[in-house]
């Protein structure tokens, strides 16, 4: 089957069918079976509070604890009380259902997102180095885009530099290619979608180019772009995620 013929214009999204393919994204988190993945990753679909426009946000500790209950002390206090990952126990199949919209869960999410100029606040008491990353569709590009940030780095290390990136995040085999692609194609900063604080992004000029060639269903949209674009900064989606049933 030819799912390119189910967009608007493929590969790049609307608002509408962006909305879409972060529901299935976060449909395919919460059925698959992680295991102990669970425990250092963590996805949560969000909203804008001023639009009401859909982002997926995901959460992973740069060097989890070797013990148990350090970590589970660490994950609570990123994970906003719960265990990073873990499953909100009101949060039932139904409601993860595309046509089952809860008005309630609705609202909780769009009290959760910080406001503008308001800096993200999931780990004040953590004490342990996290990166947030998050996917934001581009108005001028109209393509998905991958923004992150550096959380709680040991003193010394500044969260927003480029050398700070590239010691967390990047992996070796990647460096050389970033490094050379610059600003275009590769990582770039510019004032975050939300909080209008400065952040870094990939930048999607040739997301474009890598996308035409796959053939992809909305289900599996946001799956093939983070295996183009997410390990260049240490992001992975766990396989199990492909696995599981949407």
């Amino acid at each position: 089957m030819a799912y390119q013929e189910d967009y608007q214009h493929w590969p790049f999204l609307n608002q509408e069918e962006f909305e879409l393919v972060c529901a299935f994204f976060d449909q395919k988190y919460v059925s698959a079976e992680l295991g102990p993945t669970r425990k250092i990753f963590k996805i949560r679909s969000r909203r804008v509070a001023t639009t009401a426009n859909s982002y997926i946000e995901i959460l992973r500790l740069l060097e989890p604890p070797d013990d148990e209950d350090e970590l589970s002390k660490a994950l609570g206090m990123l994970g906003g009380g719960r265990e990073l990952g873990e499953r909100n126990e009101e949060r039932s199949d139904d409601m993860i259902m595309m046509d089952s919209v809860d008005e309630d869960a609705d609202q909780e999410a769009l009290r959760s997102v910080p406001s503008a100029n308001q800096l993200p606040s999931y780990s004040q008491y953590s004490h342990q180095p996290y990166v947030t990353y998050e996917i934001h569709l581009h108005a001028t590009y109209r393509m998905p885009t991958l923004w992150f940030t550096l959380h709680d780095l040991p003193m010394g290390d500044p969260t927003f530099d480029l050398d700070s990136v590239y010691r967390y995040l990047v992996p070796a085999q990647f460096k050389s290619g970033l490094r050379a692609a610059g600003i275009t194609g590769g990582i770039s900063a510019a004032p975050h979608p939300i909080t209008d604080v400065p952040a870094f992004f990939i930048h999607p000029c040739q997301t474009r180019e890598a996308m035409e060639s796959f053939d992809c269903s909305k289900k599996e949209y946001l799956m093939v772009w983070l295996g183009l674009v997410g390990g260049c900064v240490g992001l992975w989606v766990p396989p199990e995620m492909a696995e599981s049933a949407t």
